[in-house]
């Protein structure tokens, strides 16, 4: 049986390479192919193909083979069209995904037409809770018959392409690729869309305040994980939340209520967001404006920014963080409100005045607790 190993690999890190040999070893395959993305139903892919390629060959250094079906494929390359063709080609197959992958595959296009062409097989990561996983294969086979298997020896170290692409962004260093596909990285000029924005903050925060920054992106885009948003919202909106920390200039547009007190920072990060950033977006201002007064009627952009804000793993220690953060990790929503109350609770107990907009959010999401 072959294993087919789909993805971006925008880019490849070394944790596919451990995967795909402890999964052929786990499940007895014949070989594991690797299935870079072509024309992805699921994501816009800003990295040509050509370029992924080279990085993924140098990333396997001709351990495993790649497959370059989806790049021929014409139009966009669903699971349940493709799969078909590598089944002719290779015979026995079982498809590869991830927990998270698993978690929404209700909402692929005709999964059910998927588990009827080949096995199933998952590799949980990071945080994913082996009994979620497993539930949810389980309701899968019951609806739509199949094949699901969870791998119960391997499991996926808290790594991801999409954090790649961050630290590759902030000029973090890049542990996490071989010095070989680093090199494309750096000879192409990769992942640097918004260096122009990264550097104007870091200019404007000390390093501590900068590191903190980091860490929310990248708390951010982990969250994101399980929800779905545009990288851009995410990544814009952790990065320019605390913009105005440490600069005392006060921008127009900015209540006058909020002038000298602890909240300025978010509602005048808002507006040089889009005076001296040129962000026009409502949702990635409204992000900044509100990650610390919270509000009513809280997009799930704004509970991303404030509770990443509030658990990210750089600066973050305090007391309880972990537990917050698995929660934010696992589900937004409980880990927005876990978040919140953990605030609001902190700010009776110091007798700190309330603003009117975060007593909103609190009728809102933690009055009926």
């Amino acid at each position: 049986m072959i294993g087919i190993f789909g993805g971006a690999f925008d880019p490849p890190h070394k944790e596919h390479v451990r995967i795909a040999s402890e999964i052929k070893k786990e499940f007895s395959l014949d070989e594991v192919v690797f299935l870079p993305s072509g024309n992805s139903p699921h994501k816009t892919l800003q990295t040509p193909f050509s370029l992924r390629l080279k990085m993924l060959q140098a990333a396997l250094g001709g351990a495993f083979p790649i497959d370059q079906t989806e790049n021929e494929f014409p139009g966009r390359a669903y699971s349940y069209k493709v799969l078909p063709l590598l089944r002719e080609k290779y015979g026995e197959i079982a498809f590869i995904i991830g927990g998270d992958s698993l978690l929404a595959f209700d909402k692929w296009r005709c999964p059910e037409e998927i588990v009827k062409i080949c096995p199933i097989l998952v590799i949980p990561r990071g945080e994913d809770d082996l009994k979620e996983l497993s539930a949810a294969a389980e309701g899968y086979m019951r609806r739509w018959g199949g094949k699901i298997l969870i791998s119960q020896t391997v499991r996926g170290e808290d790594v991801s392409s999409t954090a790649i692409r961050a630290k590759c962004a902030l000029g973090m260093p890049l542990d996490d690729v071989t010095e070989e596909v680093l090199k494309i990285i750096s000879a192409n000029g990769l992942y640097r869309s918004y260096e122009r924005y990264v550097q104007k903050v870091k200019s404007m925060l000390r390093e501590k305040r900068w590191r903190h920054t980091c860490g929310v992106v990248l708390a951010g885009l982990k969250i994101n994980e399980r929800v779905g948003l545009p990288f851009e919202k995410v990544f814009l909106g952790c990065l320019l939340h605390d913009c105005m920390k440490q600069v005392d200039r006060v921008n127009p547009g900015v209540p006058e209520d909020v002038v000298g007190t602890k909240v300025l920072h978010a509602f005048n990060g808002a507006e040089e967001a889009k005076l001296g950033f040129g962000i026009t977006d409502p949702e990635i201002l409204d992000a900044i404006r509100y990650h610390t007064t919270g509000r009513a009627g809280m997009t799930a952009l704004d509970k991303l920014v404030y509770t990443a804000d509030m658990v990210e793993e750089l600066t973050r220690d305090f007391e309880g963080v972990e537990e917050l953060r698995a929660a934010a990790y696992r589900d937004l929503d409980d880990g927005f409100v876990r978040c919140f109350k953990v605030c609001y609770d902190s700010l009776i107990q110091r007798g700190i005045p309330i603003y009117y907009l975060t007593l909103d959010c609190f009728e809102q999401y933690c009055k009926k607790e």
